[in-house]
């Protein structure tokens, strides 16, 4: 009766063995992929690092507003100016 129970038991821990075989291999996959994905997060951190911040964008947005509401009409008091000009040198 107690060789039936070794015999269980050693079964149990071929078993066993096998299984924590398969998990120290799962583990270093695991390990090797988070080493890649360490390394792909800097990549993105360097990547955001160099891009404007918001405050950044949203004063460049202005600016250019800025330039458009105050050159449209410069350009089209200067284009005035010119027509008005030409007409009164080639038409009077």
């Amino acid at each position: 009766m107690l060789e039936a129970r070794v015999v269980k038991i050693e079964s149990d821990v071929k078993y066993i063995k096998r299984d924590v075989d398969e998990l120290k291999a799962d583990v270093k996959s695991i390990d090797r992929n988070m080493v890649t994905m360490l390394a792909k997060l800097d990549c993105i951190k360097e990547s955001l690092a160099k891009k404007p911040s918001t405050d950044t964008v949203d004063k460049r947005i202005s600016e250019a507003k800025l330039a458009i509401l105050l050159g449209v009409p410069a350009l089209i008091a200067i284009g005035s100016a010119v027509y008005k000009l030409i007409a009164h040198f080639y038409f009077s």
